[in-house]
């Protein structure tokens, strides 16, 4: 489904496959040979997503260009099954695994491999042929990977960075408060809220 989301209408390349069942929204530009599968949501949320020649965006995955942040997915990028990628920029022949996150502000080099659940957390840059392995997180510039079993030394310095900052714009020391769970939802209400003036142009 093809959507106009803010005035903005996709505009995908001739030569792109977009399967039935995926949704694309918005300020989306789909490059040449690009395959878009089934339940894949592409979508520009405030910023533009930006998507390469001959890349796979496979079954259930999501793609969006959050607040500030644009998405940008450069040529020969796989996107895994049920992955996320927000508000980043992908180089060349990137690998995103199945169920693998990538959030606001990080920038993949080319030939950077991101494993099966593997999350490249805010504001990251991750060098060339980097490889996050299964399970594991990469924060920093230049990225430091983080074993499953150091989370807690993670949540601390992506806390020292500013978290709801960068993601939500609003500062708050965590979102493990009440308080900001409110206020996360109080904008995210407001801003959503102008999908009801959405209108589809292909089925």
């Amino acid at each position: 489904m093809i959507i106009e989301h803010r005035g903005a209408k996709p505009v995908i390349d001739t030569s792109a496959t977009i399967v039935p069942g995926a949704v694309i929204s918005g300020d989306v530009a789909i490059g040449p040979h690009t395959v878009v599968l089934a339940g894949a949501i592409i979508t520009a949320e405030g910023a533009p997503v930006r998507i390469g020649e001959r890349c796979v965006i496979m079954e259930h995955a999501v793609i969006r260009g959050a607040g500030i942040h644009p998405c940008t997915i450069a040529d020969h990028v796989l996107i895994g099954p049920h992955s996320h990628v927000t508000g980043a920029s992908i180089g060349r022949q990137c690998f995103i695994a199945t169920g693998a996150a990538v959030f606001n502000g990080a920038g993949l080099d080319e030939g950077t491999v991101v494993a099966i659940h593997a999350v490249v957390h805010i504001s990251t840059r991750c060098p060339p042929s980097t490889l996050i392995p299964i399970g594991h997180i990469a924060f920093g510039d230049p990225a430091r990977i983080y074993p499953p079993d150091q989370a807690p030394a993670f949540h601390e310095a992506v806390a020292a960075v500013g978290f709801t900052k960068t993601v939500f714009g609003f500062k708050a020391k965590t979102l493990a408060d009440p308080e900001a769970i409110k206020e996360l939802c109080d904008r995210y209400t407001r801003s959503l809220s102008r999908h009801q003036e959405d209108r589809v142009v292909e089925e």
